[in-house]
């Protein structure tokens, strides 16, 4: 069985087993400054009613990191694209909208216990997720786009 084995095969985990682009406080600086950029564009996304907009930015940030460890652009990604959905709504709230009232009324809608912090919880792990479904079809992709030299 060891013999069907291609030992000079690459990977298809290669791209994670690839050292970091520059020195690790360059990759992580990056990366944040990487997530704050996502956050923003996640907000003013949310803002303007783009509820897609952390799967593109999970796009974006996997195209743009990829030579960066997936283990630092990952958590940076989808934290980014939650909170990046949360300050919209915090900013409705401080305004006076009703948004505890209105995830109450969707939790009993959807047979929930009427719970605004459970379905405003839920909304951000959404918003995660699709920041992270983006950022994985964009590694996915990532060996059919040129990478600079």
């Amino acid at each position: 069985m060891s013999e069907l084995v291609r030992r000079d095969a690459p990977s298809v985990l290669a791209v994670d087993d690839q050292p970091s682009a520059g020195r690790p406080a360059e990759s992580t600086a990056a990366a944040a400054l990487g997530g704050l950029a996502a956050l923003i564009v996640v907000a003013a996304g949310a803002a303007v009613g783009f509820w897609f907009a952390p799967f593109g930015v999970g796009v974006a940030s996997g195209l743009v990191f990829r030579r960066l460890r997936l283990r630092k652009v990952l958590p940076v990604t989808a934290a980014a694209s939650g909170l990046g959905w949360a300050v919209p709504l915090a900013w409705l709230a401080a305004r006076g909208e009703p948004v505890g009232a209105t995830a109450r009324t969707v939790a009993a809608l959807a047979g929930l216990p009427a719970s605004g912090a459970l379905v405003i919880g839920v909304t951000l792990l959404i918003a995660a997720l699709q920041a992270i479904a983006g950022l994985w079809l964009a590694r996915a992709l990532a060996p059919w786009v040129k990478r600079p030299a």
